[in-house]
């Protein structure tokens, strides 16, 4: 038996990285064509939030609220439940962050905010693409609203334009899915598993400055 001290990380990784990533791949083949809809809608709830009516933008919450809800069951339930054995309590806590999120976005509609926009587009136009610079196919792509990367990272949008006190239930699920994305990547020596502990750092650098709620 080897010593303990000759493992790697990856060796106590519950699957191989290419299985992980052909759990995408069905995903996105599944649930197609709803991808492209589904930018447009991330680019509408952008809009929304930089200069929308009150109306628009209260929808932008709620459609941000619902873009954790379907991770829930297109990905975390059906696929990865599949190779990881703590998936169907991932998906548990997405769907009770979808229910924070609307809960929220309701009782207190979004200031317009040029920077709530900018984030989300972000996640919407530029996480897929992050994939294909790594290496992965287009056909393995995290797309918002399905996969779950994404989706988390733009929901903070939603809780940078909102009172600390107001929006503090609604914190700790995304910061800690951010943490764990970020260490089950790690694991699996990505180049990318930076990217979802910094934006969850991102996040909160601007809460502390103030600045998720300027126009």
């Amino acid at each position: 038996m080897s010593e303990w001290w000759t493992y790697r990380l990856s060796d106590f990784l519950l699957f191989a990285p290419r299985t992980y990533w052909r759990q995408f791949e069905l995903m996105n083949l599944q649930w197609w064509p709803l991808q492209p809809l589904l930018l447009a809608a991330g680019g509408l709830i952008a809009l929304a939030l930089w200069r929308g009516s009150v109306r628009a933008r209260r929808l932008a919450g709620l459609g941000l609220a619902l873009a954790w809800a379907l991770p829930a069951w297109a990905f975390l339930w059906q696929r990865y439940a599949g190779i990881h054995w703590l998936a169907p309590w991932f998906a548990a806590a997405f769907v009770l962050q979808a229910l924070l999120l609307a809960a929220l976005a309701w009782r207190a509609v979004p200031a317009p905010s040029r920077l709530a926009a900018l984030w989300v587009l972000g996640a919407v136009l530029l996480y897929p693409g992050l994939g294909r610079l790594a290496g992965r196919p287009w056909a393995q792509a995290e797309v918002f609203a399905l996969a779950p990367d994404p989706s988390a990272i733009a929901g903070f949008a939603l809780l940078l334009g909102q009172r600390t006190w107001r929006a503090l239930p609604a914190w700790p699920i995304p910061l800690a899915w951010c943490a764990l994305s970020g260490a089950t990547l790690w694991t699996m020596e990505e180049a990318l598993a930076v990217v979802p502990p910094l934006a969850a750092l991102a996040a909160l650098a601007t809460l502390s400055s103030g600045r998720g709620r300027a126009r």
